[in-house]
């Protein structure tokens, strides 16, 4: 049983998006230890990116609202497949820092089989009458296996279903917001505990930076966990200064 399984929403099939996953294995990748696995979860179609850590979904396509359907499935996959402690969810944008990662579930001492769902740099929409806290889906997310044994009886159907939803509630622009949409799942489906850290867990890179903007320039670069919006050269130079500190 693995004690941790990153799951990847990723795409294969256009350039861009295929070289930050040739650049995840180059970089925080190459971290992943014996008791972790990480996997890719791609859309039907099939490349030359070969191995058990890509998974191909039948029937799911390579376009934006595939991530909601690459976050789902992966997790329903995950579940029936492996069954690990804890799950982290991200995309290909994010850097990781393993060892930190590893750590910080030590540290805190988190029952696999409690009912957590962890991140940060979040925010609010409200969906009906509910006010739905999410987790920032680029800084990424953690779920133990307790929250993952709730989830999953509505994995399946999961994103058909918040289609539905938003159509009923005219918020169509959150169609393709996965984060929002787990979210939602997890306080309305199960009894789940929220835990937000904004100091590990960050939606901008490792500078502080969302594009050409700085966004939190109190960034402390020992301290993340997790750092999003990387661009090729941002992952290079977070990689090279963990490794030299």
């Amino acid at each position: 049983m693995y004690n941790l399984i990153i799951c990847i929403f990723a795409c294969d099939t256009i350039q861009t998006y295929r070289n930050e996953i040739i650049k995840i294995n180059e970089t925080w990748g190459k971290k992943i230890k014996d008791n972790i696995k990480l996997l890719f979860f791609l859309g039907e179609e099939k490349t030359d990116l070969i191995g058990d850590n890509y998974v191909n979904l039948k029937g799911v396509k390579n376009d934006y609202l595939s991530a909601s359907y690459k976050q789902f499935l992966g997790l329903k996959y995950i579940y029936e497949m492996y069954n690990p402690n804890f799950v982290f969810c991200c995309g290909t944008d994010t850097y990781i820092n393993i060892d930190k990662l590893v750590n910080y579930i030590i540290n805190f001492n988190f029952n696999p089989n409690s009912n957590f769902y962890i991140g940060g740099h979040g925010d609010f929409r409200q969906i009906g009458d509910k006010n739905i806290y999410f987790h920032s889906g680029g800084a990424g997310f953690l779920l133990t296996n307790g929250c993952l044994d709730k989830l999953y009886p509505i994995l399946e159907n999961a994103c058909d279903k918040w289609i539905t939803i938003c159509t009923i509630n005219n918020i169509k622009y959150l169609e393709t917001a996965c984060d929002v949409a787990i979210a939602y799942y997890l306080q309305t489906e199960t009894n789940t505990t929220i835990l937000i850290d904004n100091v590990s867990f960050w939606n901008c890179n490792h500078k502080g930076m969302v594009g050409s903007y700085s966004c939190h320039p109190s960034i402390e670069i020992d301290k993340i966990i997790t750092c999003h919006n990387m661009s090729s050269f941002d992952f290079d130079e977070l990689y090279n200064y963990l490794s030299a500190n």
